[in-house]
């Protein structure tokens, strides 16, 4: 066995080792964020393979840590009587447009050693996922399948992007779907969306922002955006489009536009949320009868987590997603030069 995958064959010792080292550093940078105009709340780092940057929660029977960014696999593998991941080497990249550097079985890990199998890839500013509802012939919760990369900032230095009037929060990354297949209906799609958690921790309101970058076979969608309620999180969800029209969200001229089918390639997606946007968010979640009335000062709320979103339904029909992401940024930015 090579001693470089012990830890999402076996245990989380070298992940929680991780954390404790990076959220000292991670706590001190927020804090200077906390009260600074603008600066990076987020930033992709770098990342030397999957060892230490993965983690299969219901498997280790751990939380995802806060302080590091890490990919995390909410179906564990049903082939492994622990759910873990075994290394991989098949071309997974024909799935996801991303080819890891060799060796490739540093970069990669699956369900099964075997093409076509879900995949996870880390490797340098790069990460990407394959998943095959096939992989779970025994269903999973709810019919989903997902692999995202995460990063959660640690609580007590979490900043509070809106503190301060005229604020705006710049989201950037690139981004290439070359796989989704499913029966475009509520029991088999896929889709990918940029995800902000944002926390009031006076109320305990969480709100998850979600920003569409991928919806496969949905070419004709109304602009606007739709408000409810996660069940599982229980997180109120305020979702709406890049690239479409509405008062919560802001796409800047130079980004791509929420896709309606897979493409290979290198994408551009850049969009803001101002203060207006939230704040015309925030009145949108109470008018739509939110269990218990959400504050409308924006600057009750702190930015706590970012996640890439890319997930399949299959309780009607199979379904397959592939991408890749790389240079994800999340920014505050002085509202006046966020474009519109």
């Amino acid at each position: 066995m090579n001693h470089r995958f012990k830890h999402f064959i076996g245990g989380a010792t070298p992940v929680l080792a991780l954390t404790a080292a990076l959220v000292g550093c991670f706590s001190s940078f927020s804090v200077a964020l906390a009260d600074a105009f603008s600066g990076v709340l987020f930033e992709q780092p770098s990342l030397n393979g999957v060892e230490g940057n993965f983690i299969v929660p219901r498997a280790e029977h751990i939380r995802p840590p806060a302080g590091a960014f890490h990919m995390i696999l909410w179906q564990p593998n049903p082939n492994r009587s622990d759910g873990m991941l075994v290394p991989t080497d098949w071309k997974a990249g024909e799935k996801t447009g991303f080819y890891p550097a060799p060796p490739v079985d540093k970069h990669q890990a699956g369900y099964r050693n075997a093409p076509g199998s879900s995949t996870v890839q880390i490797d340098g500013d790069t990460v990407g996922a394959y998943i095959n509802s096939a992989d779970l012939s025994g269903g999973s919760h709810k019919f989903k399948m997902m692999m995202t990369p995460e990063m959660s900032m640690v609580a007590p230095a979490q900043a509070h992007p809106f503190a301060q009037a005229g604020r705006a929060i710049l989201v950037s990354l690139e981004l290439q779907v070359p796989t989704a297949v499913d029966a475009h209906n509520a029991g088999s799609e896929t889709y990918v969306s940029a995800d902000l958690m944002f926390v009031d921790p006076s109320r305990g309101t969480k709100i998850s922002y979600g920003c569409n970058l991928f919806f496969n076979g949905h070419p004709h969608r109304e602009p606007g955006g739709h408000i409810r309620l996660d069940e599982d999180s229980q997180n109120m969800m305020i979702n709406s489009v890049v690239g479409l029209q509405n008062t919560w969200l802001t796409t800047e001229p130079r980004s791509a536009v929420s896709q309606s089918a897979p493409w290979r390639g290198w994408k551009l997606f850049r969009f803001a949320i101002t203060e207006k946007n939230f704040v015309d968010a925030l009145n949108a979640l109470n008018q739509r009868g939110a269990a218990g009335k959400a504050s409308v000062n924006p600057g009750d709320y702190a930015f706590a987590k970012f996640h890439l979103n890319a997930e399949l339904h299959f309780r009607t029909s199979a379904a397959e997603l592939g991408w890749s992401m790389r240079h994800a940024k999340v920014m505050i930015e002085d509202s006046a030069l966020v474009q519109q």
